[in-house]
């Protein structure tokens, strides 16, 4: 890397380091919870089929689940990154290819939820695994980006995880009609090694260090909306919305990491500001007889308006499509198929930015099944398969914009299972 790319290279490509394998998920969303919502292909806002998918998609379903639910969902996950790069330099390509070193994740979710059968009103409380980003790629000399720092990031890891905790009252208000709220509280932890979204200690234009910092935690608030409207018997419309997650800042101690400066060592202190976006869910619900049901939806996720997303990552808005199908093969077992697409929040403008936050991510099938135990235990299980996508761009210089002879990809794959136990209490 020649000696004018060396400083604005690390100052950009750092910008947002922070975030387990990346979830394969709607941009940093798990695209469904629980093992009946994710073999769905997250598709169920108007179709009330089990308390973790109505908890995280639609407050007012919960007025269709009669009895008391409790609901244990672990999701496990392998992500397969890659992070590509190379430079044009006056003595040939300097180009590297890094495979992620991260280890597989564990996604859990509880929730519980109250309806008495004839009752107009319903509760419910969650606890949702629901998002998360992160790599953990190795200091690797043969690739640009990951060379020792300064003239490149060394080894870049991240790891950002979000549980939401949705406390939801529902009320039928007409026979055809029902309404949902929640409050949303919410918890995320985030680790960035090294720190890009802070300030670089700079002994130079060509010699700048970003300082690493470890865990740090903080909490959040927002509020979500739901209705269920039955159009026919058979045919269900469902919409909700959920606010902006509003986060405190994470704040860690961290120390200067430049070991040319006099001040190298001495304490300082590093800030982040990360909220989760605002999400617009729509869709039908469709039971064409009585062994088959249909879920379509369209979700809107709003990047673009979202601190730490719109400014470091600089994330677009996404647009999703989910279609779930479910078969009761028999008075005990219910099959499901379904799929997801949506538009990669990242694309060639800001892929560099987003190095440590591989949600490339847009077309995934999933299957899964449901297994009736006992009168009170359920079984279901849950896979979905995350399809190879490829974003590529070039380095971006805050100065000059694109910079000519560089260039940036990110790579993600992903398969995964999930099983959930659900007891009617």
């Amino acid at each position: 890397m020649t000696r004018k790319l060396q400083g604005f290279a690390l100052f950009l490509a750092g910008v947002v380091l922070a975030g387990s394998p990346a979830w394969a998920a709607n941009g940093h969303l798990l695209h469904g919870v629980g093992a009946v919502n994710s073999a769905m292909g997250g598709a169920g806002v108007a179709l009330p089929n089990d308390a973790l998918g109505a908890l995280n998609l639609n407050p007012a379903l919960l007025t269709q689940l009669d009895g008391s639910k409790f609901e244990f969902s672990a999701e496990y996950n392998d992500a397969k990154n890659a992070l590509e790069s190379s430079v044009q330099t006056p003595f040939g390509t300097f180009s590297g290819r890094t495979e992620d070193k991260g280890d597989r994740s564990v996604i859990p979710a509880f929730g519980f939820t109250v309806h008495k059968p004839q009752a107009p009103v319903a509760f419910g409380v969650g606890f949702l695994g629901l998002a998360g980003f992160g790599v953990d790629y190795p200091q690797d000399a043969t690739n640009p980006l990951l060379a020792p720092q300064p003239r490149g990031f060394g080894r870049v890891y991240s790891n950002y995880q979000l549980l939401k905790i949705p406390v939801t009252v529902a009320i039928q208000v007409s026979p055809n009609l029902s309404l949902g709220a929640s409050f949303n509280a919410a918890h995320a932890t985030l680790t960035a090694d090294p720190a890009g979204f802070a300030t670089p200690d700079c002994a130079g234009p060509n010699n700048c260090v970003f300082p690493r910092v470890n865990n740090d935690s903080a909490f959040g608030w927002g509020l979500g909306v739901g209705l269920l409207y039955k159009v026919t018997p058979t045919l269900n419309l469902g919409l909700s919305y959920t606010t902006k997650t509003d986060f405190q800042d994470f704040v860690w101690n961290t120390t200067v990491a430049n070991t040319s400066l006099p001040t190298y060592g001495t304490a300082r202190k590093v800030k982040c500001k990360r909220d989760a976006p605002p999400i617009l869910v729509g869709g039908l619900g469709w039971r064409p007889t009585g062994r088959v049901s249909i879920a379509l939806d369209g979700k809107w996720i709003n990047y673009e308006k979202t601190d730490g997303f719109k400014d470091t990552l600089g994330f677009k808005d996404m647009k999703v499509v989910a279609l779930g199908l479910q078969f009761e093969a028999t008075p005990t077992i219910i099959l499901r198929v379904g799929g997801n697409h949506g538009n990669s929040p990242i694309d060639s403008s800001n892929v560099f930015q987003s190095v440590p936050v591989p949600a490339v991510f847009e077309n995934r099938i999933t299957a899964g099944f449901g297994q009736k135990v006992t009168d009170s235990l359920t079984l279901n299980l849950g896979y979905y398969h995350v399809f190879k996508n490829r974003v590529s761009g070039p380095f971006v210089s805050p100065v000059i914009g694109p910079v000519p002879g560089t260039r940036v990809t990110t790579e993600m794959a992903m398969d995964a299972v999930v099983a959930t136990f659900s007891f009617s209490l």
